[in-house]
């Protein structure tokens, strides 16, 4: 999780650094008569937040994941990143590409350190239906959960699927502030009696989108 986490701070910062250079050095441009943007062809993305009502679920009994943190003196908050949402035009409005993100939350429970994450490998769908703002967007594709207390772990892969609403308000040219909230849901095929077989997750995002 802190690579996914390293690398979502080094998309978002070169994002905003971008935009507040292309703010600074642009000069005054003169008046002029509009002109006929042609659609957008690729956009890409990725943001951090906090995760909400995340789960999992064990031989038909449901695990909060502050369940299983319960006791822990430094339970951390759960923590959501978008590493990178991308996406190619495929008409005006509507995007195929992929969106990888995770969720973990950590603590120590009974003198052992435990961290719980889900990382989601998604192919996306993603429409703007007016091309800017409000955007929805559709996923599935490959999902994992691992939970580890000290050495003993568990990890369980299987298929999952996501969707979310957000909204990109433009900076300055391509640059956009993006607001997106999601919802994820695994499956993984009931692994065992003592495995998870599936889990779910929300998330809220803030972050940096490049669409020109």
């Amino acid at each position: 999780m802190k690579v996914l986490l390293q690398a979502a701070l080094l998309a978002l910062g070169a994002g905003f650094a971008a935009a507040r250079v292309v703010a600074q050095d642009q000069p005054p441009a003169a008046p002029a008569e509009p002109a006929a943007s042609s659609p957008t062809k690729v956009f890409a993305g990725a943001g951090l937040g906090g995760g909400f009502g995340a789960r999992y679920k064990v031989n038909g009994t449901t695990i909060t994941f502050d369940d299983r943190l319960q006791g822990a003196p430094d339970k951390g908050s759960l923590v959501a990143v978008n590493v990178a949402s991308f996406g190619i035009a495929l008409r005006p409005g509507l995007y195929a590409g992929f969106d990888l993100g995770g969720f973990g939350q950590g603590g120590t429970v009974a003198g052992d350190k435990t961290f719980i994450e889900v990382i989601n490998y998604f192919g996306a769908l993603t429409w703007f239906p007016w091309e800017s703002g409000l955007y929805l967007r559709a996923g599935a594709g490959l999902s994992s959960l691992l939970i580890r207390q000290g050495s003993q772990s568990d990890h369980a892969n299987g298929l999952g699927f996501l969707v979310a609403a957000g909204y990109a308000l433009q900076l300055s040219g391509s640059h956009h502030l993006t607001f997106t909230v999601e919802q994820s849901w695994q499956s993984y095929g009931g692994s065992s009696a003592t495995k998870p077989d599936s889990s779910q997750v929300g998330g809220v995002f803030i972050g940096y989108m490049w669409k020109p």
